[in-house]
């Protein structure tokens, strides 16, 4: 990995971000607003608002690799935490309040913890995926201007976490060829569709209140996996690697005279 690349991403990326208008009227309709709140506060607590770190019990392993990438992974959870405070400020914006724990973030923290780093950077790197769709279709319907705003600040971020995520896969020779590539990509597929299900149970009532549904998300959902697979995929391409389900070239036989 580029770790210079990377360093440097980080670094600009403080710069030019227009806060949005906090301050500005608020034209959502309350039966919009309730749903849109609750959404809010419980988002914030699982991007950046617990624990803005790897958590895993051998976390170590990946941190330590070099000091370069362990400044990387502090600029990395840095954004995270922004994108926190951004939340938070949309969430007392709307009159609500700021929460510490819930269920489902409980349980995610758990499995971080006890299945080691590869599993907890896995398990992140399909959060920043299903985010994506998530902030996409907030931003997209949002009744709120100042809302929209800082789903277009945290889109931004998300965008350069996956390119990042990318490349630490690449990097680290995943996916694999041949069968295990296969399977690298299933189970890949796997646990995205049941982090997106996950993020569409807890905030379904939210994106059905502001005009969104069903279909569309998890259509966003399948769009970040694909392009994220299909992108490791290119990766491969250029190392003149085939694909197992590549089309097998024709045989051309010539005829002896």
């Amino acid at each position: 990995m580029n770790h210079a690349k990377w360093i440097t991403h980080f670094t600009r990326n403080r710069q030019n971000r227009p806060e949005p208008d906090w301050a500005a009227p608020i034209s959502a309709p309350p039966t919009v607003l309730a749903p849109m709140l609750r959404s809010v506060e419980q988002f914030r607590l699982g991007d950046g608002g617990g624990p803005a770190s790897l958590i895993a019990f051998n976390r170590e392993n990946f941190r330590s690799r070099t000091s370069e990438l362990r400044q990387i992974v502090d600029l990395w959870f840095a954004e995270e935490a922004e994108h926190a405070r951004l939340l938070g400020c949309a969430v007392r914006r709307f009159g609500g309040r700021i929460i510490t724990s819930h269920w489902s973030f409980t349980a995610f923290c758990l499995c971080r913890r006890a299945l080691g780093v590869r599993f907890e950077l896995q398990v992140l790197t399909l959060m920043e995926l299903v985010s994506t769709a998530y902030y996409r279709m907030l931003r997209n319907h949002s009744p709120d201007g100042p809302l929209a705003a800082m789903c277009e600040l945290i889109l931004r971020d998300e965008a350069g976490h996956v390119a990042f995520q990318r490349d630490r896969l690449s990097s680290d020779g995943c996916p694999k060829l041949g069968v295990r590539g296969v399977l690298w990509r299933l189970q890949f597929l796997l646990f995205g569709y049941a982090a997106g299900t996950m993020l569409w149970v807890n905030h379904a009532p939210c994106l059905k209140a502001i005009g969104g549904t069903r279909a569309e998300f998890y259509s966003e959902v399948t769009r970040q996996l694909l392009r994220f697979i299909r992108s490791l995929r290119r990766v491969e391409k250029r190392a003149g690697v085939p694909a197992l389900w590549a089309r097998p070239a024709r045989m051309q036989f010539q005829t002896a005279k």
